[in-house]
């Protein structure tokens, strides 16, 4: 068993498990669509259900594949939106930050535990503007070994070849492989490549989770 840097989380190293996943979104930090999607009705002087109804979850796919620009996920959000639209682009993204919220400290402490023993990764659904935000606001980037984002390599979560395009990036293998996220498809996704999971619920259970996998963290 090993201390971990300042703080009184041990953990006990699974020889089998190399290299460790992290989703971000709901696993490392808070998220909070509601926020955002209020800022926006407010800016644009529209209703929230109007603000969701223009909201194109293909638009929003396209953007966190790396196929649209940040000008042109404004742009055609706004056109979107009933018109005249009086939503500026400032606005728009202030409105975009504030789905970001604060960071999960259990997690985040367990996550640099882990980063003794392991190689630690993100793996997660993202776009550029809230990637830059969190590298200003974030602690976690100074634990990680590196990170698989969907807007660079062209391919989000549930999509099989991420995964395999973690494993290029990393170099583990998928029996080496643990991948931690909150939803659901994402984990039925990578545990049918092969990779071992934890479907994370809370901060509390991820402890048993892992002691499930002979990591046992105290």
């Amino acid at each position: 068993m090993k201390k971990v840097l300042s703080n009184y989380i041990f953990v006990q190293k699974n020889n089998m498990i190399k290299d460790i996943f992290f989703d971000i979104g709901n696993v490392l930090i808070d998220i909070y669509p509601e926020d955002c999607i209020q800022y926006w009705a407010d800016s644009a002087d529209l209703t929230k259900d109007e603000i969701i109804c223009s909201f194109s979850n293909n638009l929003h796919n396209s953007y966190e594949v790396g196929k649209v620009s940040n000008d042109n996920f404004y742009l055609s959000f706004k056109n979107s939106l009933p018109q005249p639209c009086c939503l500026k682009e400032n606005d728009f993204w202030i409105g975009w930050e504030k789905l970001l919220g604060k960071e999960k400290i259990v997690t985040i402490e367990i996550l640099k535990s882990l980063s003794v023993n392991y190689k630690v990764w993100l793996l997660s659904n993202t776009n550029p503007k809230h990637i830059n935000k969190l590298k200003l606001s974030s602690s976690f980037f100074e634990f990680i070994k590196g990170a698989i984002y969907s807007y660079e390599v062209g391919r989000r979560k549930p999509d099989p070849i991420i995964f395999k395009d973690a494993e290029k990036l990393s170099g583990v293998i998928a029996s080496e492989a643990l991948f931690i996220d909150d939803l659901i498809e994402n984990i039925q996704a990578a545990k049918k490549f092969g990779w071992k999971v934890i479907h994370y619920k809370n901060d509390n259970l991820l402890k048993e989770q892992l002691s499930s996998l002979d990591i046992i963290t105290l």
